[in-house]
């Protein structure tokens, strides 16, 4: 296996740059035409995927309005990474802790 990056197909680099640009706007979102503008593609592409993509959880529409955000599957992956990099500090500080005390 080589460790070379190799170029994202066109439509799943599109969604990263999505998630990539929605980040940030967790409480209101961002209009159809801000996230066209944002990614530089037409509103239909955003008419599209957007809703293709809510049934994921990954989207989802800010309720009463048309705007669009991170949905709750993509929040509770980030939760668990940011868990999981606490325990492991804490850890990491308990084990520094324990080699910091000098030997008599």
């Amino acid at each position: 296996m080589s460790n070379e990056s190799k170029p994202l197909a066109g439509p799943i680099q599109k969604t990263c740059d999505l998630f990539r640009l929605l980040a940030g706007h967790e409480l209101l979102g961002l209009a159809p035409g801000e996230i066209a503008k944002g990614l530089d593609v037409a509103p239909s592409w955003v008419s599209v995927n957007l809703p293709a993509l809510a049934p994921t959880g990954y989207v989802e529409q800010v309720p009463g309005t048309n705007r669009w955000r991170l949905g709750v599957q993509f929040v509770r992956i980030a939760t668990t990474v940011t868990t999981n990099l606490n325990k492991h500090r804490q850890q990491l500080e308990d084990l520094s802790a324990r080699y910091a005390v000098p030997l008599n």
